[in-house]
């Protein structure tokens, strides 16, 4: 009878475990490659998912091809978007131009392994082999079978996974195209590597770089795509990558990959691309944007609570590779914000009136031009470095206006620049009160064709050392970059000690055969000082008044480590309390212990008793006991 109600009592608990085991809900497991288009087509997946009731697990990014694809076999990973001839490549097989023929192939490869290529996305994202518009012009470059007849150094560019990857990575490329004796600067795969990438193109480090070509920086700097004349790239359209035992335990997830298939073209990634790499919006409300506006998700789905932090810059603020990495390594410290980027002719009066959150501004604007120096605004700190502009004074090559006191009319960027900014001081400080400067919008190119048209005597610009758009002004000839040597003269330095003197080195632009003095100042990220609300200002009509609110610690300390720069804050500048050093006070008094502490005190007792004793007064005479036995027993004899 008991064994009987024993088995019944398992049977029972058994059953119990099974159901609670059944009421269990699996999740979805979406992967990712660590790059933003791999990573939003995984956001796609993900919110379309989650809106047809599947509860979804993120794994973006999850590791590069080779990590996340066996993660898929193993089963760690459901689902992640793949490229058919990546596919192909990784299999062993034959590269080809045919997309439907290497889906077909694929396809039939990892079905024994229990995994499907789905719909594709509509796009194919072919490895781009890129370079600059000026350097393919000045060597008659078009393909990359041109690259191999040039008697120059090569140096390509590139991310890790180029270099690494099995039949059709860099070593392959130049084997196939007899390319020989280059170099490579190879940089971590993913939105920061690809802007060492781009920024190694620019600023001439590297002569070639390794794309894709839906990358959004193609198209923002003007690079020119190298033909693949000998077809050695398969084609790499894009598709899901899904585990059949997934899709039958999602049977929603179907028809959620149908709704992705043929929904995308090229131009659509391109963009999307762009505002993660460029503008720093996260990849998960690029995609949801995306989805709403084709009509797959509803408006806002996804991203209803995603906050949107401002960050302001000055008038000349441009969209360089520099200015999104400073974007993205602020999104750093704010995770999951997307930013938004305001350009203001007065950047410190946005962050002081609680506009903005952070400032992309060089020094010179935590100063203000006043009759006898600069004064100090202080209503901001900076708080990390993200690299330093000199200033570049145009000059006619040959006439009576190639020097700066010839000079009387000078043109600039736009006021409250760093570039009108830095003239309008050096001016003050050199006494030239004479001098004419002109305030614009034009581009760089535009203002120095007015010093060849004699509209100016000369054009004052702030630009990091190899600008790109310095070079070309250079290149176009009849200009030549003015000294700028009075400046360490005469102590202008000491009133302007944020205005630091620097040399731009002899060959830096075209046809600058000498080192030319100038000067420079540090590029920085700002933070507002915290500012208390005033008495009185309290009450339902201040409710949507805005207040500084400084950038946390911690935010300073996520910002610092995504830029990877250690570089001191200017000392002429404040810098935020995160940057003080801290100091360490070494408590070197004893620690309390109650038996040492009894020990001491009965010490301290008996020398008191040893005292007191010491100073006993001494009786008069000392009688001893035998000394009265012996003198009573005289006197009774």
């Amino acid at each position: 009878m008991s064994k009987k109600i024993l088995s019944l009592m398992a049977a029972a608990a058994f059953g119990v475990l099974l159901a609670g085991c059944a009421d269990q809900k699996q999740n979805l497991r979406v992967g990712s490659k660590p790059f933003t288009e791999s990573m939003v087509l995984a956001e796609m997946i993900s919110q379309l998912a989650e809106n047809a009731g599947i509860p979804v697990e993120r794994h973006i990014p999850f590791g590069t091809t080779d990590q996340v694809m066996e993660a898929t076999k193993q089963g760690v990973i459901d689902i992640y978007p793949e490229y058919n001839g990546t596919g192909l490549i990784f299999l062993g097989q034959a590269p080809t131009s045919d997309g439907d023929e290497s889906t077909r192939i694929v396809q039939k490869l990892f079905n024994p392994l229990g995994i499907e290529m789905s719909g594709k996305f509509g796009f194919s994202n072919d490895y781009a082999i890129v370079t600059t518009s000026e350097w393919a012009q000045e060597h008659g470059v078009d393909s990359i079978s041109d690259l191999a007849g040039l008697d120059i150094p090569l140096t390509f560019a590139v991310d890790t996974d180029f270099t690494q990857r099995p039949a059709d990575g860099l070593p392959h490329l130049l084997r196939r195209y007899g390319i020989t004796g280059s170099s490579t600067l190879a940089f971590p795969l993913g939105t920061e590597g690809k802007d060492q990438i781009v920024s190694a193109l620019l600023d001439g480090s590297a002569n070639v770089a390794e794309l894709f070509v839906t990358d959004g920086q193609i198209a923002e700097y003007n690079l020119v795509v190298l033909d693949d004349d000998l077809r050695f790239f398969p084609v790499y359209e894009a598709a899901p990558l899904v585990r059949s035992d997934a899709l039958r335990t999602f049977p929603e997830l179907s028809s959620v990959l149908d709704r992705l298939s043929g929904a995308i073209n090229a131009e659509d990634m391109q963009q999307m691309n762009k505002t993660v790499d460029l503008d720093a919006q996260t990849p998960a409300s690029v995609a949801s944007a995306f989805l709403a506006g084709k009509g797959l998700l509803p408006e806002g789905a996804a991203a209803a609570n995603v906050e949107r932090l401002l960050v302001v810059g000055d008038p000349g603020l441009s969209r360089s590779s520099e200015t999104a990495r400073a974007l993205r390594a602020i999104r750093a410290g704010f995770p999951g914000r997307d930013l938004e980027l305001l350009n203001s002719p007065d950047p410190m009066a946005a962050l002081a009136g609680g506009e903005a959150r952070v400032a992309i501004i060089g020094t010179e604007a935590f100063y203000a031009p006043g009759d006898s120096g600069p004064v100090a605004r202080g209503n901001s700190l900076a708080f990390a470095v993200l690299g330093h502009k000199s200033g570049h004074l145009f000059a006619r090559s040959v006439g009576a206006t190639s020097d700066l006191p010839s000079m009387k009319r000078i043109a600039t960027d736009q006021a409250g620049s760093g570039s009108a900014m830095v003239l309008e001081m050096i001016l003050q400080s050199l006494g030239r009160t004479d001098v004419e400067v002109v305030h614009e919008s034009k581009s760089l190119t535009d203002q120095v064709e007015g010093i060849r048209n004699g509209d100016y005597h000369g054009v004052f610009r702030m630009a990091a050392q190899g600008d790109r758009e310095v070079a070309g002004a250079m290149q176009a000839g009849g200009v030549h970059l003015l000294g700028l040597d009075e400046w360490s003269q005469e102590g202008h330095t000491a009133r302007y000690s944020f205005i630091r003197p620097t040399t731009i080195p002899s060959g830096t632009y075209p046809a600058q055969f000498l080192p030319v003095a100038s000067v420079s100042t540090q590029f920085v990220l700002a933070s507002p000082v915290e500012t208390q609300q005033e008495a009185g200002e309290v009450g339902p009509g201040t409710a949507g008044v805005a207040h500084a609110v400084p950038v946390s610690a911690d935010a300073v300390a996520a910002i610092r480590e995504a830029l990877g720069t250690a570089e001191a804050v200017d000392p002429a500048v404040p810098v935020h309390s995160a940057l003080a050093p801290s100091v360490e006070v070494i408590d070197k008094s004893l620690p309390f212990r109650l038996d040492v502490s009894l020990i001491n005190i009965l010490i301290i007792l008996f020398t008191v008793w040893v005292l007191y004793v010491c100073y006993l007064p001494s009786p008069r005479t000392f009688t001893m006991p035998d000394d009265d036995q012996s003198q009573s027993g005289t006197k009774e004899s």
